[in-house]
């Protein structure tokens, strides 16, 4: 997870550091302190309890793996709700959020001060205040565990938890049902085991948070909903097994009020060594889980001030990059809560805001699919919509129900409170309004347009998928000058009437659907600053690009989502409505390479040479097969056929000024405009035969 080299994050993240991160972030107190919580309220069926969690947590596991495609930007559920449902609510999930994960963090404390004392002899409550002060402390200096040290940490905890799993079934077979401690199994009912489900919801409220990390996951589409749908069900496994060896080797009663119950359980079917690592891992958890956690819970102030809704300072950082001010509030609140609640009253509150947090993600998807926004392409779409956001709120409001009357009320307060700041401080310094506005717009309401170029951007952010033809789109483009003195209006004309020849669509509605979509993205330069507009199309089955160069500088006005920037070349991208992601992420590419090459596009003086410095480290000739040229020998070729050389490619071929799909098979004719691709070493110079084998 570090920075590139132009400030912004680098894709570094794999399949097993979203796992290790989604999964790391649920196995702490869930599961080394709650069961006894849990057994204390529905005896042995707590271990359904927690099962039927892990499963009614599939609904918003669906849904953030949604927006997480669609807006992969840092800032997790937050950002997704405020960019969905506007900056009030936005104020409410943002408080909900961070308290959700200052709670998750002081029960971790509770726990990992718990497991402590069975080393050293000293008050719980004074270690669990000493440990906050350490990891503020190392938070605000900016130490942080990488994902490598986070996956580290995750196969310890479940290697370890493996071996007690398999020795504790093994010794719950041994003595059967009836021999066991799970006779009776319900002792208090099935309305006594949906309470507890309540309870222990908690333990998966950290199947999330891979989602603030969206911005540095390699091919976030596909890896994000797998992670962290293996991590859902790692977890629910060893939950659900874990508490299931707990309850049968230990009677009930002696689970009562006891903080450390996988030790006393593993006290019965592990030898000595196992019973000190089960200690190891549930540390381990605990480690990572609080040090994750108060990172995670300082950016959420941060975000919230950078979108106006506190006060500036709260966003501030420190020398060594970190947001003190959040970092040192989340502490100072985690000691608040350790000092002031019990165990249980910890994990109700927090099992209430994580409830809350993850009925309004599933609201977020409904809104946003709902606005028609068409920028809003998430590459991972939720199954089953809407119905399984519509279940996934109804089981929020259910569980946040059965949690009792002062976690309802804690809610409802803090609802109250996020709401009245908003109202009192964040409306005059927002002016920004989110998607549910675009829902209004069909009943007469104003829509805020600048959230579309807003999840554009975020869309285009998300790195290019191996299918995505990158170099043949920069050899398909056509490239176009337009005089001195020439405005937005003519350039959109002149792209328009190319992309109408290739399209088949009237160039009037060309020019109006790139006015209609607002996704434009200015890359600011000193010396050659451009801008990107995209526009998506029904009829396109490929993406089509067209440049248009002006030296003196076109200004872009309001109505294009510029404020007058003045640039001096445009890049028209038409993208299919099919894969609208595609597209976006394609113009995400070509922007990331405006932004710290521009200087070359703008130094070019042929065809040749712009789409070179839009391919850094290689090269494009072009190729006019005449019958009569030096290229003659291409004609009647196949393309598979023409050994080029290594890694140089036919990137796009022109037949009578139509594009023609490029593969193996396709047989090179007369008149045909060659583009081929390559390392610079390999392709000759201009002027030049094509390299042929």
């Amino acid at each position: 997870m570090e920075k590139s080299d132009g400030g912004r994050l680098t894709r570094s993240l794999g399949l097993r550091h979203v796992f290790a991160l989604s999964t790391g972030a649920m196995l702490s107190s869930g599961l080394f302190l709650l069961p006894s919580l849990a057994v204390s309220k529905a005896g042995p069926a707590a271990v359904l309890a927690y099962l039927l969690a892990g499963c009614m947590a599939v609904p918003a596991m669906l849904s953030v793996s949604e927006l997480a495609t669609a807006l992969p930007k840092a800032g997790g559920a937050y950002y997704f709700l405020e960019r969905a449902l506007g900056p009030a609510v936005g104020t409410v999930a943002g408080f909900g959020t961070w308290l959700s994960l200052v709670l998750k963090d002081a029960f971790a404390m509770v726990g990992m001060s718990a497991y402590l004392v069975l080393i050293v002899d000293v008050d719980a409550t004074a270690l669990a205040l000493v440990l906050i002060a350490l990891f503020t402390t190392v938070n605000v200096l900016g130490s942080k565990a990488s994902a490598s040290v986070q996956l580290s940490l995750v196969v310890v905890v479940v290697s370890i938890m493996g071996w007690f799993i398999v020795d504790g079934l093994w010794e719950t077979v041994d003595r059967g049902f009836d021999g066991s401690n799970l006779d009776p199994f319900f002792t208090t009912g099935g309305s006594g085991v949906f309470a507890v489900v309540g309870l222990v919801f908690v333990s998966y409220g950290g199947l999330t948070k891979v989602a603030s990390a969206a911005e540095e996951v390699q091919d976030p589409s596909h890896r994000i909903p797998l992670g962290m749908a293996l991590s859902l069900a790692t977890a629910t496994a060893l939950y659900t097994l874990g508490v299931l060896v707990t309850v049968a080797v230990v009677p009930v009663d002696v689970l009562h009020g006891d903080l450390a119950p996988i030790h006393t359980a593993a006290e019965a079917v592990l030898p000595r060594v196992g019973v000190w690592l089960v200690v190891v891992a549930a540390l381990a958890a605990f480690s990572s889980a609080v040090n994750a956690g108060i990172l995670a819970a300082a950016r959420y102030p941060m975000a919230m001030a950078r979108d106006g809704l506190l006060p500036s300072k709260a966003g501030g950082l420190s020398r060594s990059g970190t947001p003190v001010v959040g970092v040192v509030a989340t502490g100072a609140a985690i000691a608040v809560v350790v000092v002031a609640l019990d165990a249980e009253a910890i994990a109700k509150l927090a099992s209430a805001f994580v409830l809350l947090t993850l009925g309004l993600v599933n609201l977020a998807v409904l809104v946003l699919r709902a606005s028609e926004i068409p920028s809003y392409a998430p590459s991972f779409r939720s199954p089953l919509y809407p119905w399984m956001q519509l279940a996934g709120i109804g089981i929020s409001g259910y569980l946040i129900l059965q949690l009792g009357f002062t976690p309802l009320l804690f809610v409802a307060a803090v609802t109250a409170v996020g709401w009245t700041w908003h109202h009192l401080y964040a409306t005059p310094r927002t002016d920004r309004a989110g998607a549910i506005r675009h829902v209004f717009r069909r009943w007469g309401r104003e829509a805020d347009d600048s959230l579309a170029r807003e999840i554009s951007a975020a869309m285009a952010g998300h790195g290019l998928r191996d299918r995505d033809d990158y170099a043949g789109l920069i050899a398909r483009a056509v490239v176009l000058s337009i005089p001195k003195g020439a405005d937005i209006g003519e350039a959109a004309d002149r792209a328009s009437t190319v992309l109408s020849d290739r399209i088949g669509v009237p160039t009037e509605e060309v020019t109006e659907r790139f006015l209609e979509t607002g996704s434009l993205w200015i890359q600011p330069s000193d010396d050659h600053p451009t801008a990107t507009p995209v526009a998506l199309f029904d009829v396109l089955d490929g993406d089509q690009l067209v440049i248009v160069r002006a030296t003196s500088g076109i200004r872009i006005p309001a109505a294009w989502g510029g404020s007058g920037e003045l640039v001096n070349a445009l890049f028209f991208l038409a993208g299919t409505t099919d894969d609208p992601g595609r597209s976006l992420r394609l113009a995400g590419e070509l922007a990331g390479f405006l932004h710290s090459g521009a200087r070359a596009c703008g130094q070019a003086t042929t065809e040749e040479e712009v789409k070179t410095s839009l391919l850094p480290g290689r090269t494009v000739r072009q190729y006019a097969l005449l019958p009569e040229g030096l290229d003659a020998g291409l004609i009647g070729r196949r393309i598979g056929d023409l050994g080029l050389p290594e890694e140089a490619e036919v990137a796009a071929v022109t037949r009578f000024g139509v594009v023609v799909p490029v593969d193996d098979d396709l047989v090179l004719e007369a008149d045909d405009q060659v583009t081929m691709v390559g390392p610079e070493e390999s392709m000759p110079a201009p002027g030049e035969p094509a390299p042929l084998g």
